[in-house]
C-alpha cells in the first residue's frame, strides 16, 4: 500500500532556518575523519589538545588546519563567581603569547581545550569555595590581553587604533576567527555559525538579478566579477534579511561583504583573497597610496602588522605582489611585499619557496608577528 504524507510544513520550518545539505554515499559506512574533530571543536566543551597537535605557523592556532581558541575549563575554586558572571574567569587565547610560552616553560599545556564555537561561552567547573562541591557549567570567558598585545589587535599594542579597554571589551570571536580565515586552509562551514533564516523565498532570484543590474561589480572596491561571479554577494544595508528594496541593496565582494557590521560569520579562503587582488591589481583598482588604504585592501590577517609597521615609520608595502620567472610567469603571490628590498610577507607555503628561489627573503605571518615581539 502506498503512504502519502504532507511534509510541506516540515520543509517550510526547514526553510526559515536555513536548508544545509549534507551528501552521504551509501557506499560509505564510515564517518568522515575529521567529522568527529568538527563536532568536538564546535561545542563549547572543546577539545582535549595537547602541545603536539597545536599549530603556530601563524602565530595563532591551528588543530588540521582549523583556526581554534585555547581555554582552561578548570576555574578552581572561583567557578561560583565564574558562573554567576562576578569574576571573568582565567582567559582564552587566540594567539601565541608570552603567556601560553610561560605554561609550556612549565609542562602544564595539558590543561587546555581547543574550540572555535563562537558564542563566547564556555565549558567551566571547579570545586565551590562555599560549598567544597563540585560544580561546572557554561560561562562567558573574556580574551587574553597578552594575546590581543601579540597580534597588535586593531591596534592594542601599538597604540594605533581603538582605546585597549574598548578593544578587549568589545572583543568579538565570531569577527576574529573571520578576519584571520585566510590563514587555514580548513573552516566550519557557515550553517555551524549562523542561523540563515531570515530570507525571502524569492531571495535568490532578487540577489541575482541586482547583481546582474550593477554588472557584477562590487559597489565598495569596484572590482568586476564578472568571471567569478561566486565572490559578489548582495548585501541588505539596513540588516534586515527581508528588507528587499534596491535602495537596501549593495553588491560586494566577499572580502568587502565580510568587513560590514555584524557579518562576522563570514569565511574568505586564501586562495579567493588572492584572486581578489589579483583582480583589484589588474583593473587598477589596487590603491596603495596611503597606510590607510593598505589595510583596507590587504587581508584583514596582517592589519595588526600592518599597524605596527606604520608606527615604526617603515616604507608603505605593495599589496598582493605578484613575483615572476624569467618567462614572466608569475610564480609567487606576496600578501605583503618591499619590490626594491626583496622583502615580504607570504601565507602560502609554495609562495615562500619560490620567492626564496628568486632571493627574496620571505616571511612567514608567525615569523612576522615574532620578530614583531621581539
Amino acid at each position: 500500500m502506498k503512504i502519502k504524507s504532507d511534509f510541506s510544513k516540515l520543509w517550510a520550518n526547514v526553510n526559515r532556518m536555513g536548508k544545509h545539505e549534507v551528501i552521504i554515499d551509501p557506499g560509505e559506512k564510515k564517518l568522515p575523519p575529521d567529522f568527529e574533530l568538527d563536532q568536538k571543536l564546535s561545542g563549547t566543551s572543546g577539545l582535549d589538545v595537547t602541545l603536539e597537535v597545536l599549530e603556530w605557523d601563524h602565530g595563532v592556532p591551528g588543530v588540521r588546519g582549523r583556526q581554534v581558541m585555547l581555554f582552561i575549563p578548570d576555574q578552581g575554586t572561583d567557578i561560583d563567581n565564574v558562573l554567576s558572571g562576578e569574576e571573568e574567569g582565567r582567559k582564552f587565547h587566540v594567539a601565541d603569547c608570552k603567556t601560553l610560552n610561560t605554561m609550556r616553560q612549565q609542562h602544564r599545556f595539558g590543561r587546555y581545550k581547543a574550540t572555535y564555537n563562537v558564542s563566547g561561552r564556555f565549558q567551566v567547573y571547579g570545586v565551590s569555595s562555599k560549598t567544597g562541591s563540585s560544580q561546572k557549567g557554561e560561562a562567558e570567558l573574556k580574551v587574553c590581553k597578552n594575546c590581543l598585545s601579540y597580534l597588535n589587535y586593531k591596534g592594542y599594542r601599538s597604540g594605533h587604533g581603538l582605546p585597549k579597554s574598548t578593544i578587549y571589551n568589545e572583543f568579538d570571536i565570531a569577527e576574529f576567527l573571520s578576519e584571520y580565515s585566510t590563514l587555514f586552509s580548513s573552516m566550519p562551514e557557515r550553517p555551524a555559525l549562523i542561523d540563515q533564516g531570515g530570507y525571502s523565498d524569492d531571495w535568490q532570484e532578487i540577489s541575482a538579478h541586482y547583481r546582474a543590474s550593477v554588472g557584477y561589480r562590487c559597489e565598495s572596491c569596484r572590482v568586476d566579477l564578472n568571471e567569478h561571479r561566486n565572490l559578489l554577494h548582495t548585501h541588505h544595508i539596513s540588516g534586515n534579511k527581508r528588507e528587499n528594496r534596491c535602495s537596501n541593496l549593495k553588491a560586494l565582494c566577499i572580502d568587502c561583504h565580510r568587513k560590514q557590521p555584524k557579518h562576522n560569520y563570514m569565511r574568505v579562503t586564501h586562495t579567493n583573497m588572492v584572486l581578489i587582488n589579483r583582480l583589484r591589481k589588474q583593473q587598477d583598482l589596487l590603491d596603495t597610496s596611503s597606510w590607510q588604504k593598505v589595510r583596507e585592501m590587504a587581508d584583514q590577517a596582517f592589519d595588526g602588522l600592518l599597524r605596527y609597521y606604520e608606527k615604526q615609520g617603515l616604507t608603505i608595502p605593495e599589496v598582493g605582489y605578484g613575483l615572476t620567472a624569467p618567462d614572466q610567469s608569475v610564480v609567487a603571490e606576496l600578501e605583503l611585499a618591499w619590490p626594491s628590498k626583496k622583502q615580504g610577507i607570504a601565507i602560502s607555503p609554495n609562495d615562500l619557496r619560490e620567492a626564496e628561489k628568486l632571493g627574496w627573503h620571505v616571511l612567514t605571518v608567525g615569523q612576522a608577528l615574532n620578530q614583531m615581539n621581539r
